[in-house]
């Protein structure tokens, strides 16, 4: 059995049109409610007005839901079982249902009998339920809610920008312009929020350069000389040109008075109240992807390898070494075996050994010097007050815990030999066997007597003025053996033996107080990072030759791309865009922190340490062998003895 729905709508010529269309199972629902199967658009009709069902496939049962029934042959009914064969006609409003039979299907048949229900009170549905009434028109309404916006975002704007003009510091309170801002400013330019024109100088003109440099005086003296001192061609043909959407952005720009290249392509505001972010990556792979091959292409080669993403398009670094005793810094070529001489000889597989004779010095000088079992690089290697350089090594503070250079006592004072002045050494120890006589023996003390003969030869009267008659010769002997193997110069410097009229002389060392000039590194963000586990080859090591600075492949350990691409597994990945190393106005400052917050170095390089660490009594013995008991002075040192 199945119901049949049939209506019947006429058009404005009179011809009526007839629909049929099944009806599935046996139950069909009827109301005004969009969901029912049969839906009749009337206010007279309640949402779920009725049930229309059928069980033998001939009888008909109408029942009403809500409390409203319906006619029935001009009969109130809440409910009504009607032959289909014999027919029936019912009413809901202002539509009429009739039931019919066509062979064996149920025919419900719905016509529109009254133009418009009573109960709607000659009012349609859509229009009785609409605001149409009391608003304004369409048309009208548009044009004012268009002078509303024209008034409150451009007009009131030109209005409080012009008012406010010439004034430093706005007064509180609201001001037209502010729907302008996109967010709030940086902490670094929160003073400026009452002062719109510090910075947006002329009405409908973007941001310039010249705005910016009125605050900002030394940025663009300090400008990286890579990209200040080249020439406009070649920063033009460094870039990728645009293309597709960006350059039509780009010819956007232009046509509104917003040209490329300006401060603010990279620093970026109104984007919240904290810090300014960091340059995106993307504005300086814009250049640095590629462009070896653009600037071949166009008459301007560079040595500069192309760089796009840390974690995967970086090239590996190369630091600035000494190839040969002696030479300039120059930046390591690429590829293994890379050496770097600073005029040292020192094994850190020695001193960095878990066991051996190191181990045990350092242990013996545990609770005086803060050393653990073994000696650790951070026992020697002290970072900068900054956090961020190591400090150049230091004889008196690194070295003499361990490598005295005492050769006197008198009175309970040692006396040291001058470190770092080969030249006073020998003056020293020249001075010290010509003025000093040998040690007296006790036989020729007080008033002992003396057997006839005790001058003979071999005995010890001859003995001791005989030394004392050699022992200013002695001070040659003295000199060369301190300069000579097992020396207290020679296992840690190399040493120049006299010749042509020169004295002894030894090696200039020259510690390299920045490998990385193109990149920055912070010591104290690693603070928790054992050294050995970046500078893998350190425990290794048995020349200073070694170059121990970390490689590409250490730092892609922790540090991935900008948006977490890498080669290698990573446990805990650190995001790096180009801004975590690299700085572009090169004023010495980490790149992404602002002048008030970095730290600034505030240690003195001297020669005059600590009392409580370095005190030579904590090294020798105060009851035993003396003190040193000495005035520290502070010489000048050369550029390149200085950190920083």
């Amino acid at each position: 059995m199945s119901f049949i729905l049939r209506r019947v709508s006429t058009t404005k010529t009179g011809k009526q049109i007839v629909r049929d269309q099944p009806l599935p199972g046996d139950t069909i629902t009827l109301g005004r409610d969009s969901s029912n199967i049969i839906h009749v658009a009337d206010l007279a009709v309640n949402p779920q007005h009725a049930t229309i069902s059928s069980t033998d496939g001939r009888t008909v049962r109408v029942t009403a839901q809500e409390g409203l029934g319906f006619d029935l042959n001009g009969r109130s009914e809440t409910v009504a079982d009607i032959d289909s064969a014999a027919g029936g006609e019912l009413r809901f409003g202002g539509h009429r249902l009739t039931i019919a039979r066509e062979d064996d299907k149920i025919i419900l048949l719905v016509e529109r009998i009254d133009e418009l229900s009573q109960s709607s009170k000659d009012v349609d549905e859509a229009k009785a339920f609409s605001l149409q009434g009391v608003m304004l028109g369409k048309r009208v309404g548009a044009w004012a809610f268009a002078v509303l916006m024209l008034a409150a975002f451009l007009i009131g704007p030109i209005w409080a920008w012009y008012s406010y003009k010439s004034v430093d510091e706005r007064p509180d309170g609201f001001h037209a312009d502010s729907s302008w801002s996109s967010g709030p400013l940086s902490s670094a330019h929160a003073s400026l929020k009452d002062d719109c024109q510090s910075c947006h100088v002329e009405p409908f003109v973007a941001v310039t350069d010249t705005a910016c440099v009125s605050c900002h005086t030394g940025e663009h003296k300090a400008m990286s000389t890579a990209h200040a001192g080249a020439p406009t061609a070649m920063l033009l043909a460094a870039r990728a040109p645009d293309g597709g959407f960006d350059k039509l952005l780009a010819n956007v720009g232009e046509v509104f008075n917003r040209p490329q290249g300006r401060c603010v392509d990279c620093h970026t505001e109104h984007e919240g109240a904290g810090p300014m972010a960091a340059t995106p990556q993307k504005f300086c792979v814009d250049c640095h992807d590629g462009m070896q091959g653009r600037l071949k292409a166009a008459g301007h080669p560079t040595l500069l390898a192309d760089a796009a993403d840390f974690g995967t398009g970086h090239p590996e670094f190369r630091p600035l070494v000494r190839a040969a005793p002696g030479a300039k810094l120059a930046r390591a070529a690429p590829g293994k075996g890379t050496v770097d001489y600073n005029g040292l000889k020192f094994p850190h597989d020695v001193h960095l050994q878990a066991t051996g004779g190191v181990a045990r010095m350092a242990a013996s000088f545990r609770g005086r010097h803060d050393f653990g079992q073994k000696l650790e690089c951070e026992n020697c290697h002290r970072v900068e007050a900054d956090g961020v350089r190591v400090k150049p090594v230091e004889m008196e503070r690194d070295c003499a815990m361990c490598h005295s250079l005492a050769f006197e006592t008198v009175g309970g004072v040692t006396r040291t030999l001058r470190h770092g002045e080969p030249d006073q050494v020998i003056a020293d120890l020249t001075a010290y066997y010509r003025s000093t006589p040998p040690a007296r023996p006790l036989q020729l003390g007080g008033m002992q007597r003396r057997r006839p003969g005790a001058y003979a030869e071999g005995q010890v009267y001859n003995i001791y003025f005989n030394e004392v008659a050699v022992r200013p010769s002695r001070a040659q002997d003295a000199v060369r053996a301190v300069f000579s193997k097992g020396g207290a110069c020679y296992d840690c410097h190399t040493i120049f033996a006299p010749a042509a009229g020169n004295n002894w002389r030894v090696a200039a060392v020259n510690q390299t107080a920045r490998y990385l000039q193109k990149g920055w590194f912070d010591h104290d963000a690693h603070r928790e990072t054992d050294c050995a586990d970046c500078h893998t080859a350190a425990p290794g090591s048995k020349t200073s030759t070694d170059l121990l600075v970390p490689g590409l492949r250490q730092c892609r350990d922790c540090h991935v791309g900008e948006s977490g691409a890498r080669l290698v597994k990573v446990e805990t990945a650190t995001e790096s865009p180009c801004a975590m190393c690299h700085e572009y106005h090169s004023d010495g400052g980490q790149p992404w922190a602002p002048k008030r917050q970095r730290k600034v170095n505030s240690a003195a390089i001297t020669n005059k340490p600590l009392r409580a660490t370095y005190g030579v009594s904590l090294i020798t013995g105060a009851e035993g062998r003396g003190l040193y008991k000495v005035t520290w002075r502070t010489p000048a040192l050369h550029a390149a003895s200085r950190g920083g």
